[in-house]
């Protein structure tokens, strides 16, 4: 999971490379002074160059569906100038304002859809395609083969729609062996230690250490999660449920699009509402939010409200689905550090009840189909052209620049695939490199080659100048995410009878877990848990159950068919 929010905008007249490595002032020596070269305005980034000569010139809008992100401006950031000049493609990112489904519902509506639509896979995209507002992209995959052989024949079969159609084009999808996850925990280091560094491995551990702060720190949140997602996720529940038993994972609990809501148990999935775990779970949030020791603005707080915290060392313990990347973890570590270098957060391995076995507890979940998905609508006037960006996108070539920047800025070769690290890069200072906010617009994801060399690019470095979040990544989060692929497309059609089900348990559901919270008592839980129960069965739980149970075998037997061709 690739975010980066509302940082500082630098002005397109400073990313030429000696300029940028000024706006960098204090990554090194080599940044006080201007190199004899800008970056490569001519010169491919990897061998050959075949798929970026394919490329197509467009102009094309792209919207981000979801109510947290903010798009910064293209032209401002190094890659997006690289790409406007080299490939003379340019993105006009339309933003949600905070009201993404809203937003799409106009759109929509109006018929004044953007060209390009980022967004969760599922029901919003099968409502596009039943309406017939995407392109098909089959007619391209043989023209781009390199975008069969990047994304992987048994991904994209997955992708297909119910008509046998491709319209999905994913986002940090896996074709290998390998998984990955951001989800994690995260302790302010300069707290810990003055607290005696105690371990802090099972929620009896953990409770102990929220109290002390609470008495030591009155001005600090003892513990604190990500923003709620999706209307109905509360991270908190889900994290701490992935640590109630072995094998479980937020997914399980989420009503949300692109999750499973059901409990696997003996080739079925089951109500949530009667899984033992999902009773611990909710229980210790229930009495660790009644008792002060986590954030009482839990289910109002934005995403900017949290970092903001971080960012200055006021929670002592955070949890979240995507804890390790650039705009949370990474931000808020890298500032700290920056004006101390005793301070900032570091990664616990995820907490648990006693007696679960830490190796099999997974806060992360991975599916090789990716995260999101691209769809390019039929408002496109040439949805070829940005099909054939795409395809150089999610290439290694175009990761090259996406995610590592231009040539000539941080690094100047690249080999095996590996860009290089430069002085500037070595040298740099991480609070302002994030600034740059390299990585941005980067929908085209490709995890297998972004993670195999940037834990190779890690190794050329010294310690010092690691990167934070791919030593988090390498160390804990990839380690402790459990794939989920088996899991896909269990999101029913909105307007079909399952749909309806599921949309009035996702409204009861988000009724019942604020009560839980703020429940009085561990007896008013267990009551309200029989309640939900009750009334979860009246609103149709079990033939919802029954047809994600379906798509699940199906899955599984279209897995283990590819697999054994």
């Amino acid at each position: 999971m690739k975010v980066n929010i509302n940082g500082r905008l630098l002005s397109a007249g400073m990313l030429g490379t000696s300029l940028v490595l000024s706006a960098c002032s204090g990554v090194g020596e080599q940044a006080q002074k201007p190199q004899e070269t800008e970056p490569s305005q001519t010169t491919a980034p990897a061998e050959g160059g075949s798929i970026q000569s394919r490329v197509k010139p467009v102009d094309f809008s792209l919207y981000v569906n979801y109510d947290w992100y903010t798009a910064p401006a293209w032209a401002e950031r190094p890659h997006g100038k690289w790409i406007t000049e080299n490939l003379k493609v340019s993105l006009k990112p339309i933003q949600s304002n905070g009201a993404a489904a809203q937003k799409l519902n106009a759109m929509i509506v109006s018929g004044d859809l953007p060209d390009v639509v980022v967004l969760d896979r599922g029901k919003d995209v099968e409502r596009l395609q039943k309406a017939g507002k995407l392109v098909a992209l089959d007619p391209y995959l043989s023209k781009y083969p390199e975008f069969v052989k990047n994304v992987g024949e048994k991904n994209l079969n997955m992708l297909r729609s119910a008509d046998g159609k491709l319209y999905q084009i994913p986002n940090w999808y896996i074709n290998g062996g390998k998984g990955n996850g951001n989800a994690a925990y995260l302790i302010e280091r300069k707290i810990h230690k003055a607290l005696g560094s105690p371990k802090l491995e099972t929620w009896d551990d953990v409770e102990s250490y929220l109290k002390l702060v609470k008495e030591k720190y009155p001005d600090v949140i003892p513990l604190d999660f990500g923003e709620i997602r999706d209307g109905a996720d509360v991270q908190m529940l889900g994290m701490l449920y992935s640590g109630a038993a072995e094998d479980r994972t937020p997914a399980f609990l989420s009503p949300g699009s692109g999750q499973v809501f059901g409990v696997p148990k003996d080739g079925r999935l089951t109500s949530i509402y009667r899984d033992e775990a999902f009773r611990e779970a909710a229980l210790v949030s229930s009495r660790w939010f009644r008792q002060g020791l986590t954030s009482q603005d839990l289910f109002t707080q934005t995403r900017d409200q949290i970092l903001e915290k971080l960012k200055t060392g006021k929670i002592a313990v955070f949890g979240a689905y995507d804890a390790v990347v650039e705009g949370i973890g990474r931000e808020a570590n890298n500032l700290l550090k920056a004006k101390d270098p005793e301070d900032g957060y570091d990664v616990i391995w995820p907490i648990h009840k006693a007696g679960v076995s830490k190796d099999k507890v997974f806060p992360s979940g991975y599916n090789t189909l990716g995260w999101n998905v691209n769809v390019i609508t039929t408002k496109a006037k040439d949805p070829e052209a940005i099909f054939s960006y795409m395809n150089w996108a999610t290439s290694p070539e175009g990761q090259q620049i996406l995610f590592y920047g231009p040539p000539g800025l941080f690094y100047d070769k690249v080999e095996s695939g590996v860009p290089i690290p430069n002085e500037a890069y070595i040298k740099r200072d991480p609070k302002k490199y994030d600034e740059l906010k390299i990585g941005e617009f980067n929908w085209n994801g490709n995890t297998a080659y972004v993670d195999t060399t940037k834990g190779q690019r890690e190794k050329l470095l010294p310690e010092a100048a690691q990167d934070w979040t791919t030593q988090s990544q390498a160390n804990v989060s990839f380690k402790t995410s459990k794939d989920m692929t088996e899991f896909s497309n269990l999101d029913p059609v909105p307007n079909s009878e399952e749909g309806i089900i599921l949309q009035r348990l996702k409204d009861h559901y988000k009724q019942t877990v604020p009560k839980i919270f703020f429940a009085k008592s561990d007896d008013e839980v267990k009551a309200l848990i029989a309640e939900a129960d009750q009334e979860a069965a009246k609103l149709g739980y079990e033939k919802l159950l029954q047809w994600k149970t379906g798509q699940w075998q199906a899955n599984l037997k279209k897995l283990q068919g590819q697999a054994g061709k």
